[in-house]
């Protein structure tokens, strides 16, 4: 069992509603993997749609907006309230939140289609959220998700050397957590991205980015795929 300081969780979650500022830096890091980002959401849409279902980690619920559009009743949940605040001005037809802790979560057994997680799951104690998560899902229930990993050592030396861009207790999926995660999910459209790619943000060119990016697919079907910066898809419960 990991041990998560959630004050300092719920602290800087707050910071980056709070200071627009917070990881200016990395965000090239975010362009350059843009186009398998808007893929995932495509792909998130399709899984949602006419279902009912969770977000664990909605922040201010700029992701609801769209959310809200394909499925027929959303709640998202956050630690951070200010960021629950914004996301509750915002008023989404059919969507709810609520400031409450990923580890343990409000529903009752068997009672959701879906569970969302984009970029949080590596902020918990996964030995606690992915049986909380199996429990709240009806069976079959399906779990769309993307998160870093940690298998990379240039990656791992890049967050060592930016400590400020993150949280002392997130760690990006080991290979222990992806068999873990397989013991609770079974994968069914894992797509794994983020590699040569990254090199685009250094050159800010779109065709590039395209290039490097279908070189990463190809990429991907092989076993450097766990070299990769992040994976996302959607897995169903077991």
């Amino acid at each position: 069992m990991r041990t998560i300081d959630l004050d300092e969780e719920k602290k800087f979650e707050n910071s980056k509603i709070l200071d627009v500022g917070v990881r200016a830096a990395q965000r090239k890091y975010y362009w350059a993997t843009e186009l398998s980002i808007k893929q995932h959401r495509n792909l998130t849409y399709t899984a949602i749609n006419g279902l009912s279902g969770l977000e664990v980690g909605c922040s201010a619920g700029a992701d609801a907006l769209e959310y809200g559009k394909y499925c027929t009743h959303y709640v998202g949940i956050d630690i951070a309230d200010e960021a629950i605040k914004v996301a509750q001005e915002r008023q989404i037809p059919n969507c709810q939140f609520i400031c409450t802790d990923g580890h343990k979560l409000p529903f009752d057994d068997a009672s959701l289609d879906f569970v969302i997680v984009n970029s949080l799951l590596h902020h918990l104690d996964l030995s606690l959220t992915f049986p909380e998560i199996s429990r709240v899902l009806k069976q079959n229930g399906k779990l769309i998700f993307h998160e870093p990993l940690g298998t990379n050592p240039l990656f791992q030396m890049y967050r060592f050397l930016t400590p400020a861009a993150r949280t002392a207790d997130e760690r990006p999926f080991t290979f222990s957590d992806v068999r873990l995660m397989k013991k609770y999910f079974k994968f069914a459209d894992i797509r794994w991205f983020g590699f040569i790619v990254i090199l685009s943000c250094f050159f800010k060119n779109e065709r590039l980015r395209t290039i490097l990016t279908k070189m990463d697919v190809v990429i991907s079907k092989t076993p450097l795929k766990y070299f990769f910066w992040r994976f996302s898809g959607l897995a169903f419960k077991k």
